[in-house]
């Protein structure tokens, strides 16, 4: 139902100076600034609705601009009220001149942080998770934050909590039948019937939460780190995979002394790579607390890069890559780079100089050389497809925080229903946690809400949107 409200207006494409300018007007006002703002000659954009118009951009007999107009009457517009959208020459000069006419002459206001999304929610153009994921897509940073957000707007999680409200609603209604229909000569579904189903349940959220998690981590961002010992060709390998030089390469041991990261977009995901310090024993105090700090970021990534310079006569072990090698697990792997292929110790084609890198009888090795690209490919292909093995990597499901708490509540709601069965409860008691779990779903897509809720969600959006 749209509501009697203030007309807004805000720049709607990224401020600053460009080609195009898109301002946009919303509420009980905007046919009025169309016909009072944008001069045709012929048939103005009122008359042609949705359809792109030239016209002058005035204001009383003040040129502001030339350039086009459409209008949306409501409700079918984006927000649901009458909509419209004046595309101008890019200049902010023009973009406050027209927008301060129109508070002056229409009395309408600058629009607040996601209030065009905010109207659309609250006037039936779209429920709660796809107002969110309109967000989610505009600050994507990566192909793989973009599809999950997309997926979202195109109704999956609504779809899903749907399914979850549809099976609450008709264990509810099976449990309040059993209360009130008691002394009827009637057959309900066994208690175990019903616990199956809570099971079932409980099993689809576990399943969310964890789709959701690990799509989360890969969300913001995959780290990896660059380790080795000084002069194995991490920082050539880092300028590598970048195409750009980063980081300082140089023949002197200890140049890089604290770690260098860099984020970059790899196939579809977003990815950090971390060039740490070398790791030796040195007496250097910044050398040795850069070393200091490239263990932490090697402990906190997800797959680490260890780099060996093939021209040695062995691959020296220390003590911090001795600990990473113990670490070793599909939730962190390690890749063995041997570098230098192009200059390789006699050694290093025999399989005993691998010797200290095996753990369990397996390591995996890719062979490259930084200096003339050799194999380089090969390892940015194994690299994405790590990516792609991680839980989530081709099924990203994303969830905003407020959403995991809402399923975590429906999880703990359903875990005290099974215990109150198990007790031997009574019917009306084990109904209200139903309806806990029914109210928890419900607030996922925002048709139970407040106030407080909305403001905190749409303040995060950009002005305009």
């Amino acid at each position: 139902m749209i509501q009697e409200r203030d007309t807004i207006a805000a720049l709607s494409t990224a401020p600053g100076r460009g080609a195009i300018a898109v301002v946009r007007i919303s509420g009980p006002a905007t046919a009025e600034a169309v016909r009072r703002f944008c001069i045709t000659k012929g048939p103005s954009a009122i008359e042609r609705p949705r359809v792109m118009t030239r016209v002058d951009v005035r204001s009383d007999d003040v040129f502001i601009d030339d350039g086009l107009a459409v209008y949306f009457p409501g409700p079918h517009s984006y927000t649901g009220e009458d909509c419209a959208e004046i595309f101008l020459h890019g200049s902010p000069l023009i973009v406050r001149r027209l927008l301060t006419e129109l508070s002056e002459k229409l009395g309408i206001r600058p629009a607040l942080a996601g209030e065009f999304t905010r109207r659309a929610f609250q006037n039936g153009r779209m429920d709660l998770t796809t107002a969110e994921s309109v967000r989610r897509i505009i600050d994507a940073r990566s192909q793989y934050e973009l599809q999950g957000a997309q997926r979202l707007y195109s109704g999956e999680l609504k779809r899903s909590i749907a399914r979850f409200r549809s099976a609450l609603m008709n264990l509810k209604a099976e449990t309040e039948a059993e209360v009130d229909f008691s002394d009827e000569d009637l057959t309900f579904e066994s208690k175990d019937a019903r616990r199956r189903r809570v099971h079932d349940l409980l099993q689809q959220i576990d399943d969310i939460l964890a789709r959701s998690g690990a799509a989360q981590r890969v969300s913001e961002g995959f780290r990896i780190a660059l380790i080795g010992v000084t002069n194995a060709g991490k920082s050539s390998l880092l300028n590598r995979l970048l195409g750009w030089d980063r980081s300082i390469v140089s023949d002197v041991h200890g140049t890089t002394r604290d770690y260098v990261s860099e984020d970059v977009e790899l196939g579809e995901f977003r990815v950090r790579f971390i060039d740490t310090a070398g790791l030796r024993l040195t007496e250097d105090s910044i050398e040795r607390e850069g070393i200091r700090r490239s263990i932490e970021e090697m402990k906190r990534s997800q797959l680490i890069l260890h780099l060996i310079d093939g021209s040695r006569e062995s691959i020296e072990i220390n003590e911090a890559l001795e600990y990473e090698l113990s670490q070793s697990s599909e939730s962190k792997k390690i890749i063995h780079v041997l570098n230098k292929v192009d200059i390789l110790h006699e050694k290093a084609h025999e399989d005993s100089y691998f010797d200290g890198i095996r753990r369990n009888g397996t390591f995996e090795l890719i062979r490259i050389s930084c200096k003339t690209g050799e194999g380089v490919d090969l390892l940015h292909k194994r690299i994405v497809s790590h990516l792609e093995e991680e839980p989530g990597g081709l099924d990203p499901f994303l969830l905003e925080e407020r959403h995991r708490h809402h399923f975590q509540a429906m999880r703990e709601a359903l875990q005290r229903l099974l215990s109150l069965w198990s007790d031997g409860a009574p019917d009306e008691i084990c109904a209200l946690e139903i309806d806990t779990a029914l109210q928890n779903a419900a607030d996922i897509t925002g048709e139970i809400t407040t106030e407080d809720i909305l403001g905190r969600i749409f303040s995060v959006f950009c002005v305009g949107k």
